[in-house]
């Protein structure tokens, strides 16, 4: 399967552009965004996606057989599963074989290595991490590079000092190194052509040498997308050239020749030009792709099963709701909602953590603002957290104190003499918090806390959400309301609850963050929801456009601590007397929730793994702990109907689940954005996880315990090693190493229309293509017979019926794993 054609009819940028589909952009840690590394290959078939990214990176696809077939033995997968997976007819066949575009394609550092035992490839990357880790890092380093200039200009000029090239045996590189040109397109133009490379096959070798450290080519193509337009050339200008003289001294040697080496060497017309393609690994691979997809079959079966009982065993609702709490769709939400129900008169509904509300916001006394979206969205409204009533003076006075603070112990350690003396005069009082953390973290969380209080006094601020205007809240408000599904029949107290993660020292602290606001906490969100709807004039302009809501319905702005499972209301003083008893009474419900939901976590662990939990909340403040929450691990399918569908079912905090009711959606618009939004988002986090718990080595990044910061934007294993993309093996497995998530692909149920769902997928090809090519399974629920079908492609539906093509256990349900993996 190829990725391009016509490449000798393109420019060099959309050359690079075309060989960086490759690779998907990786945010910084700060804003870290579960994301599908292989995003650039869904346009091909699934299993032939897995195949390139094991011939281009080594990965692997799928589990070892000796997994699936482990899972066989103990009845994870049935008989039943593997038929139906064989007798899919778009099964490949014995005949299969993938067509690629870099099976033939070797670098020529690849190549001289294979041949002669060099270590080109290992030189070139030792390289290319020292500079790049020296360009990007603005905030860790001392002396960094200028951030002015390009990563090719800044390298040009600094590396006539560095003599990696001379002690490797290269000869008279200064000169050549002279005659490259300042541009960065021209200079890759120029090693191209000195290299050898014919046009045609241009597309296909820069995508290999991208693949050879693909964490940093990811990171540099979030970067250029940002602004930074030439940093992908510019990386792979230097890249060639080091390619082109680290060879030189090989090459020179063992070959008559010194010029066009790859031309003369590896290109498909060279000396030694080889086929390679490896039909046995093919078969291979579509084999091991029955498995995965009975693997997945078994899962898939039992929940429709679940979803057939629980629409025949559903009884209709008699009394209305006392509150009415609006969650995130984030599948850790799932296990909250599910145990609140069935406290009460209490009614949930799922929707994207931000509430419908894209702003940039800045937090009192922060000089910074954060993109509080998804980030599809480019907010172009700044709001603010600001004082009220003057009580957040000592609060911004303590705040800037402790800024110069830092600001001042990190030039003491910077500084040659300072050093001494910051050790000597403030190293016995920093052993306190030192010991505090380590040994007491959970006593040291609330003293630190406690002591906040007392230097900062009582503060209330509010949400200044002036920078849209009232027609703008009223739109908004209007079609998030729908969007949700809460129209009529309001609650006394409507809660939004967006959430968040707690961690002590964890790089990764935003992947435990809401998504949906950008990795970042959601409580920012609910609370500007909130100030926006409980607004009268707000209210009044939704009455005219006739939707009412009632007087007597107040909003409350909440967040839901996934670590530790505890909830935080924001803005309580402005609750009214006649509605605080009933607040209360929830906020102890919620309670007890989370220590249910707490237990729960426990009871779906392995007996080992829950013998050693701590205290989840001593979890949390632990700055020692590699894995204070599993995160969405164990997510596998989304859901978007209304809550009477599953709200008799125990989902195990496995699903997303979006609210919809497509009878309040006639003209499919809600579909639409559920479609090409919150169902593309599920589908990245998925896949981040799936991929990161087949592959940890090439897809994850490895063990936290051997985690190197770099700057603010990446973590790197030890020393120097490619920028790690994915999640920690921590987040995907237990130190038993035992599966905390079962990599599956994820399966999207959708009550709606079938024509309704035919006419967005023919809309949107990026959708499409998703569902065509296997990356995700979509169901619909049609309801105009309340029946299953499975989509195979557009307008092409098969119809699941229930008694005969559910096979499934009947005695337990598919969980995560808990297979010993070692």
């Amino acid at each position: 399967m190829k990725l391009t054609s016509n490449s000798i009819e393109m420019s060099l940028h959309q050359k690079v552009e075309a060989a960086a589909q490759c690779i998907n952009s990786f945010w910084p840690l700060t804003n870290f965004i579960a994301c599908n590394p292989l995003k650039g290959f869904e346009n091909m078939p699934f299993e032939d996606a897995m195949q390139i990214s094991t011939e281009l990176f080594g990965a692997r696809g799928f589990l070892n057989l000796t997994e699936y077939r482990a899972m066989y033995e103990s009845g994870r997968i049935n008989p039943g599963d593997l038929q139906e997976a064989f007798s899919d007819k778009r099964k490949v066949s014995e005949n299969f074989e993938i067509e690629s575009s870099y099976s033939s394609c070797s670098t020529l550092s690849e190549f001289l290595d294979d041949k002669h035992g060099s270590k080109i490839v290992t030189n070139i990357n030792r390289q290319m991490i020292k500079w790049c880790a020296a360009f990007l890092d603005s905030t860790q380093a001392q002396w960094s590079l200028s951030n002015q200039n390009s990563l090719f200009t800044s390298w040009k000029k600094l590396v006539p000092v560095d003599y990696s090239l001379t002690i490797h045996g290269s000869r008279n590189w200064r000169k050549f190194l002279a005659t490259l040109p300042h541009n960065s397109t021209s200079a890759l133009e120029f090693m191209l052509d000195a290299i050898g490379i014919e046009e045609e096959d241009v597309v296909a070798y820069l995508t290999r040498h991208l693949a050879q450290l693909p964490g940093w080519a990811s990171h540099f193509k979030w970067r250029q997308s940002s602004g930074d337009n030439e940093v992908l050339i510019d990386y792979l200008a230097i890249r060639l050239f080091y390619e082109l003289h680290f060879a030189q001294p090989i090459y020179e040697r063992f070959y008559n020749f010194d010029e066009k080496p790859w031309k003369s060497l590896v290109s498909p017309t060279g000396e030694f030009a080889v086929d390679s393609t490896d039909a046995e690994l093919s078969k291979s691979a579509s084999y091991v792709a029955v498995w995965q997809d009975a693997y997945e079959l078994n899962y898939r079966n039992w929940l429709l099963k679940e979803l057939h009982n629980s629409q025949r065993d559903k009884t209709p609702e008699v009394e209305k709701a006392l509150c009415q709490l609006v969650f995130c769709i984030d599948v850790r939400s799932e296990p909250v909602r599910r145990n609140l129900e069935k406290m009460g008169l209490y009614e949930t509904y799922g929707f994207a953590g931000f509430f419908g509300f894209a702003m940039r916001f800045q937090s009192i006394g922060s000089a910074l603002s954060l993109d509080l979206c998804p980030v599809l969205l480019s907010p172009d409204k700044l709001v603010k957290e600001v004082d009220k009533n003057d009580s957040c003076k000592r609060r911004i006075g303590v705040q800037a104190l402790h800024a110069s603070a830092v600001q001042l112990r990190k030039r003491l350690k910077s500084s040659l003499i300072g050093a001494f003396g910051l050790v000597e005069n403030f190293g016995l009082a920093s052993a306190l918090p030192l010991a505090g953390r380590t040994f007491f973290p959970r006593q040291y969380q609330r003293v630190s806390e406690g002591l906040e209080r007392q230097l900062c006094g009582d503060n209330h601020t509010e949400i200044d959400s002036s920078a849209f205007s009232i027609d703008d809240k009223i739109a908004m408000a209007e079609a998030n309301l729908k969007a949700i599904g809460i129209t009529k029949d309001f609650a006394r107290i409507v809660v939004m609850c967006g959430h968040s993660g707690l961690s002590r020292n964890n790089p990764y602290g935003a992947a435990l963050d809401c998504g949906a606001c950008g990795g970042n906490p959601g409580g920012a969100s609910a609370r500007l929801a909130v100030s926006i709807l409980n607004d009268k004039l707000v209210r009044a302009g939704l009455l005219q456009r006739g939707l009412a809501v009632p007087e007597q319905t107040i909003f409350v702005a909440a967040e839901h601590n996934t670590t530790t499972d505890t909830f935080k209301f924001f803005d309580v003083q402005e609750i009214p007397n006649s509605h605080k008893e009933l607040l209360d009474s929830l906020r102890s419900d919620l309670i007890r929730v989370g220590a249910l939901v707490r237990d729960e976590r426990k009871e779906a662990l392995p007996k080992s793994i829950v013998e050693s939990l701590n205290d989840p909340l001593e979890r949390s403040c632990d700055w020692a702990q590699v894995a204070p929450e599993w995160g969405l691990s164990g997510n596998a399918a989304f859901i978007a109907a209304p809550r009477s569908l599953t709200k008799n079912i125990n989902l195990g905090g496995r699903t997303f689940l979006n609210s919809y009711d497509c009878n309040q959606d006639s003209e499919d618009k809600i579909l639409e954005l559920i479609m090409t939004a919150p169902l593309v988002v599920a589908q990245w986090i998925n896949m981040q996880y799936y991929l990161s718990t087949v592959d940890n080595d090439v897809f994850g990044s490895g063990s936290k315990v051997t985690h190197n910061v770099v700057g603010d934007f990446g973590v790197m294993q030890g020393a120097a090693s490619d920028l790690r993309i994915g999640l920690p093996a921590q987040s995907v497995m237990s130190q038993e190493g035992l599966r905390a998530h079962e990599p599956m692909r994820l399966l999207a149920i959708i009550r709606a229309p079938l024509k309704s769902i035919d006419a967005i997928l023919s809309k949107h090809q990026d959708v499409s293509q998703l569902i065509v090519n296997r990356w995700l399974r979509l169901i619909a629920l049609d309801p105009t017979d309340e029946e299953f079908y499975q989509a195979d492609g557009i307008e092409q539906w098969r119809h699941l019926k229930q008694e005969k093509e559910l096979s499934v256990r009947h005695d337990d349900r598919p969980m995560v794993s808990s297979m010993n993996l070692q």
